[in-house]
């Protein structure tokens, strides 16, 4: 018996299964925002730093902070974001906040917060 007859079965018209959605199980799509550019500044330990992130405006605060924690070496329960003077409530969604493409967004430690 050769190597491409141990091998070789007839597997029948097999085709494989298209999945129903690209996006991995476990991950709700965001619905009803828009992508938009932002700045974040952390003025959190020493200097300034500022990285830019697109996000959609429909996500909650809550999942942009962990985002941005996760970028800036922080944990989310330590700092708030804030856009305009105005800080934002981790249960809401981005857009219930007045932020444009291009704006910026402070990181600001969470016992300064107000």
């Amino acid at each position: 018996m050769s190597f491409k007859d141990e091998f070789d079965e007839d597997l029948g018209d097999f085709e494989a299964p298209v999945p129903s959605s690209k996006t991995p199980a476990g991950k709700t799509p965001t619905r009803g925002g828009r992508n938009i550019a932002l700045y974040f500044t952390s003025t959190i330990g020493p200097g300034e730093k500022k990285q830019k992130l697109t996000v959609n405006d429909g996500n909650a605060v809550s999942d942009i902070k962990r985002t941005v924690g996760s970028m800036f070496g922080l944990n989310p329960a330590d700092f708030h974001l804030s856009s305009g003077g105005v800080t934002m409530d981790d249960g809401m969604p981005l857009n219930n906040y007045t932020v444009s493409n291009g704006d910026e967004v402070l990181l600001i430690p969470a016992s300064t917060a107000g």
